[in-house]
């Protein structure tokens, strides 16, 4: 090990997404992942399309292992649907649909392979990192993407902060067969049962999803549970039956080590319960987060201390709304059932901060400026294409020069991407940074 610009210890979504981006900008790469295969069981199952986008940018192509998703409603216990989210079914801003469903396996071999492209990208699997201190003898930097009990947390002192929601749940995936997948519900649900709620995803291809709450000290058999929905040995292979802890942790900081050079990503920085399927698409977030901003400090187009550590700033705020926003939809689902079960009428929570859209999108970043600051510039076709992986004004009319031109900001004429205004500053990761009417 020399001249590492970023060493990554963990190769799943999230660190195989930003080795990816890393090997796009042309860092000098050593991911090490203790599993030489991917993980063989599902785990998450939903993405949305910014997280579609990442991919995308990565120069992968996963269509093939997406299907778009109808959303998700909540619904009582024979299933009669009592609220929905209208909000899933929109046109898709950012080139790509509002929401998918795939299989982790699958995911996970893509972006693997995708390392293969870069010389420059060393991927050491089967093997366990080595300890902190020689990592950072070696690189600049060293990302901990090493999941929910990250040792590289644990180097840099670093706690998990409880914001609140603890329940213990059955995971189960089947591979149902065919004429089975038809007949089973087409949207997400979550079964609104005052005797045990539940979660039934419709994921790719013939993979389902039911997540069930356990009663403490309970572990009932899978297939009892999955009688109602006319699932049974005889028409599905289980793929597993798995109890899960359902958290809602932080950590109490994402940035340590000599010199602030270790950061962590993905679970081992935050975890949420899933009910808004948000648990990977935020470390993907934090690994396109990260990228860009390695990528300009070591080609020396900006000074480290501010540019990283906004990753935190904004990552964090960002994560905690989500997870807020998670935490609210699993309490919703207990809310309308104690309503079904007495007989009332189910009425949703006024929304905290008088958004009526809460219920129907994920927060933008805070950014500190006016819409659409924050928020991801949209995706006419062809338009990422010619953004590529540097910063850039998106325009309305040719006519623009930027107040302060630099000739690494390219600029882009696309007034489908502009929200009204005359000119965006899109940074690499698409969001939007300033805006000029």
């Amino acid at each position: 090990m020399s001249d590492i610009d970023v060493a990554i210890v963990g190769m799943g979504p999230t660190g195989a997404v930003l080795a990816n981006l890393c090997g796009l900008y042309g860092l000098r790469t050593l991911v090490f992942e203790r599993s030489p295969q991917p993980f063989g069981q599902p785990r998450a199952c939903h993405l949305d399309a910014e997280i579609a986008r990442v991919i995308a940018q990565c120069g992968l192509d996963a269509t093939e292992l997406l299907t778009v998703s109808a959303g998700m409603e909540f619904v009582d216990a024979a299933g009669e649907r009592v609220f929905t989210f209208e909000g899933f079914e929109r046109a898709p801003l950012l080139g790509w649909h509002e929401d998918y469903v795939f299989v982790q396996p699958e995911l996970d071999a893509l972006l693997r392979a995708g390392l293969d492209r870069f010389d420059h990208v060393d991927v050491r699997l089967g093997r366990p990192a080595p300890p902190l201190h020689d990592l950072l003898r070696a690189a600049r930097v060293v990302v901990g993407c090493d999941g929910a009990s990250s040792a590289i947390r644990s180097e840099i002192g670093a706690d998990l902060l409880d914001l609140g929601y603890d329940q213990e749940w059955l995971v189960v995936d089947l591979d149902v067969e065919p004429e089975v997948a038809a007949q089973l519900p087409a949207i997400i649900q979550q079964v609104c049962d005052s005797n045990r709620a539940a979660t039934f995803v419709p994921s790719h291809g013939t993979h389902r999803r039911w997540e069930f709450r356990l009663r403490p000290g309970e572990l009932p058999d899978p297939w009892s549970l999955l009688e109602p929905w006319q699932v049974s040995p005889a028409n599905s292979r289980m793929l597993r039956a798995t109890p899960y802890r359902f958290h809602a942790l932080v950590a109490d900081r994402w940035r340590g080590g000599p010199d602030g050079r270790v950061f962590i990503a993905g679970d081992a920085a935050h975890q949420m319960p899933p009910f808004m399927g948000q648990g990977m698409c935020s470390g993907i977030r934090d690994a396109a987060g990260l990228a860009w901003r390695f990528a300009d400090v070591v080609q020396g187009d900006a000074s480290g201390g501010d540019t990283l550590d906004d990753y935190e700033r904004e990552r964090r705020r960002h994560v905690e709304a989500v997870t807020r926003l998670s935490i609210d939809a699993g309490q919703l689902i207990d809310s309308l059932a104690a309503d079904l079960a007495a007989g009332r009428t189910p009425t949703l929570p006024p929304a905290a901060d008088d958004d009526p859209d809460r219920w129907s999108r994920i927060p933008g970043l805070d950014l500190n400026g006016p819409f659409p600051v924050g928020h991801q510039v949209p995706g006419p076709p062809g338009l990422d294409a010619q953004l590529g992986l540097g910063w850039a004004w998106v325009v309305a009319d040719g006519e623009f020069t930027p107040s302060e031109p630099s000739r690494d900001v390219k600029i882009v004429l696309e007034p489908l991407a502009t929200y009204g205004r005359r000119a965006v500053l899109v940074r690499p990761d698409r969001y939007i940074a300033r805006v000029v009417d």
